[in-house]
This record gives structure tokens, C-alpha cells and sequence, in this order.
């Protein structure tokens, strides 16, 4: 069994919010990864990646990658993590035209505060808020 979140287990076990027998159960082999804001240098893999995946799907092929466009990937805070940056690759191969792959840099603007975690949660549950109205 493979699972994953954000959250911090122990701390909510210590709450009372989260079964401890279940929390043994899914740290056999625990796994920490960094947030992506905090690995920049994964991102330009993991673009070309996620292009070549959802190019192939689309019937397109890239021979470049417009460096404004990688420089908006570098510089955001991805508070979606991983899955916003294939959601947002995804769009622009589906919307690209030509072999030089590139993105809006309005897809990217949030009204989140820049660099911090806990800004970015912030900001999920600000929006989780307005999902009720």
C-alpha cells in the first residue's frame, strides 16, 4: 500500500483525530518527501516529463521550452504541489500550438503569500471556505 499526505500523522494521532493503529500501519517504510517549492531543481524534469507524457497523448512534439515559461515554473509556489504543475503542463500541451511549449503566466498567479507553506494552506482553506457558499 502506497499513501500520502501533508498532513502530520503524529501530531493528530496526539489529537485524537487520526486512529493510531492505522498510523502503524502505514509507517512500515516511511517516506519523506520535500514540497516542489522546495525542490526547484526537480522541476525542469519533471516539465519535460510531463510534456513528452501528455504530447505523445495529444499527438504533439516539442523541440523546446520557452525559458520565460520555466523561469514562471521555478519562481512559483505550487501550492498543488506536484499535481498543479501536470494539470498546468497538461493545459498547455493541449493548447499549444507550434513545437516550442509554453504557458499563460496568468494560469500561475494565486492570491497565495509566496514561499510559505503555511500561507499556501492558508490560502487551500480559504478557498475550501468559499466551495460551501
Amino acid at each position: 500500500m502506497l499513501a500520502a499526505t501533508h498532513r502530520d500523522l503524529d501530531a493528530l494521532v496526539v489529537e485524537g483525530k487520526f486512529r493510531e493503529d492505522l498510523l502503524y500501519r502505514l509507517t512500515v517504510v516511511p517516506i519523506e518527501i520535500p514540497p516542489l517549492r522546495e525542490r526547484l531543481a526537480d522541476i525542469p524534469l519533471l516539465v519535460e516529463y510531463f510534456i513528452d507524457r501528455f504530447g505523445k497523448r495529444a499527438g504533439k512534439k516539442f523541440t523546446s521550452i520557452d525559458k520565460k515559461s520555466l523561469k514562471l515554473f521555478e519562481g512559483y509556489n505550487w501550492p498543488g504541489n506536484v499535481r498543479e504543475l501536470q494539470n498546468v503542463i497538461e493545459r498547455a500541451v493541449i493548447l499549444c500550438e507550434g513545437e516550442t511549449f509554453s504557458v499563460e503566466e496568468s494560469w500561475l498567479k494565486r492570491e497565495t503569500p509566496q514561499g510559505s507553506p503555511a500561507g499556501a494552506a492558508q490560502w487551500r482553506a480559504r478557498e475550501a471556505g468559499k466551495a460551501n457558499y
